[in-house]
């Protein structure tokens, strides 16, 4: 009995510290979401703003403008702002976390998340030739392009995580080669008998990849190491082309850059992350000094996205005129006419190329570069473009 007296007084004596507790959260809550929009309005009326709060009773309430409301006043809030940074640089150097897009990896290694789920995620190969799906979109393709007398071939590029998953994960089995998704292999096995030619260079890099670092450790792409193993790998299996060869040459250029990846995190340089210097290769004519530019009367077409665009756009900080199509050029002696497009998804290079007068007119072979996760991420969503079509 004494016993049952004992433990009740200590029950009662811990839960009165706890009531309390829960109690003092309270007025911490009301002061915290009053705060807020006091401040939010205190700021925008001094920016002579309009109160962006108020906004919510300027129209009829609906499902979409509540839903644009909401995401307006996250998007502008200033406490949000203030705390934002300060919250990722702590995330980042003490948790090593990243964000949506971004998986801090080993070291000062990033991964791009939808490239990582892309390979750990389900497979694609359900349906291969429904609505929207990869496989139906490239036959398609090279059908449109036959009738033309043009050859397909498709070049997959992988992402870092299938070259470097020791970059996650120490304990990855290297013995068992460069992980991909499940169906990759089911893929590349149903292209190969629909006889579209596919060169998934994944191999190739993984037997260079201790000679080299083939891939950008802050950035979605290959180094130029990385992209001359892909270039070599894409040459190899493209078909004999006659006509006129050019003199071209390579110079090297240093370029340093901390990385997209590393942007996305909208951090400053912090301890641990330094930029990284790579020598890119740009082409010239051997002649004339000038740098090789896209040639629109080349018979070979290049289809790509940003691996194909790094190191020729500048706007990605890679430098210029030494990306895919200039390393084509390159190997093959002759000018590339080239369609690539950042973040432009699966269709909108073939949809450029089809937007174009007469576009296969002198045409004998497309190339057509995209990244290996979009046969996962963008499943759903190829078209099926043909050529005289809008």
């Amino acid at each position: 009995m004494a016993a049952n007296q004992v433990s009740e007084k200590t029950a009662a004596a811990t839960a009165l510290p706890a009531r309390w507790a829960q109690l003092a959260v309270i007025p911490c809550f009301l002061l915290l979401i009053t705060v807020v929009p006091v401040v939010q309005i205190i700021t925008e009326l001094r920016r002579g703003e309009p109160v962006q709060e108020l906004d919510i009773f300027r129209q009829i309430p609906t499902l979409e403008g509540i839903q644009a409301y909401e995401h307006a006043v996250e998007a502008n809030s200033v406490v949000a702002e203030a705390v934002r940074k300060p919250v990722q640089e702590f995330d980042l150097l003490a948790l090593r976390a990243g964000n949506q897009k971004v998986v801090v990896g080993r070291g000062d290694t990033l991964i791009y998340r939808p490239s990582l789920d892309a390979v750990i995620g389900r497979g694609f190969m359900d349906n291969p030739y429904g609505e929207g799906h990869p496989v139906g979109a490239i036959v398609a393709f090279r059908d449109t392009l036959a009738a033309y007398a043009v050859d397909l071939v498709v070049l997959v590029a992988p992402g870092k995580q299938t070259i470097y998953p020791e970059w996650l994960s120490p304990r990855y089995p290297v013995e068992e080669g460069p992980p991909t998704n499940r169906d990759m292999a089911e893929f590349l096995a149903e292209m190969k008998r629909q006889g579209v030619a596919v060169v998934d260079p994944s191999e190739a890099l993984w037997r260079a990849r201790s000679a080299a670092e083939l891939y950008l450790r802050q950035d979605t792409h290959w180094t130029p190491e990385g992209l001359d193993v892909a270039a070599d790998e894409l040459v190899r299996r493209l078909p004999a082309l006659d006509g006129d060869q050019r003199r071209l040459r390579a110079q090297p250029v240093s370029v340093t850059r901390l990385g997209d990846l590393y942007d996305m995190l909208e951090v400053p340089v912090l301890p641990g992350f330094e930029p990284q210097r790579v020598s890119i290769r740009r082409v010239v004519d051997a002649d004339t000094g000038q740098p090789l530019e896209p040639d629109a009367a080349s018979p070979i077409v290049l289809l790509g996205d940003s691996f194909t665009n790094i190191y020729s756009d500048p706007s990605m900080g890679w430098g210029d005129h030494a990306g895919l199509g200039e390393q084509l050029a390159l190997r093959l002696g002759r000018g590339i006419d080239i369609i690539a497009l950042n973040d432009g998804g699966v269709n909108t290079a073939r949809a450029a190329l089809v937007r174009r007068p007469d576009p296969l007119r002198g045409k004998k072979l497309v190339i057509w570069q995209f990244a290996a996760r979009d046969l996962v991420v963008a499943n759903g969503e190829w078209q099926r473009i043909e050529i005289g079509t809008r």
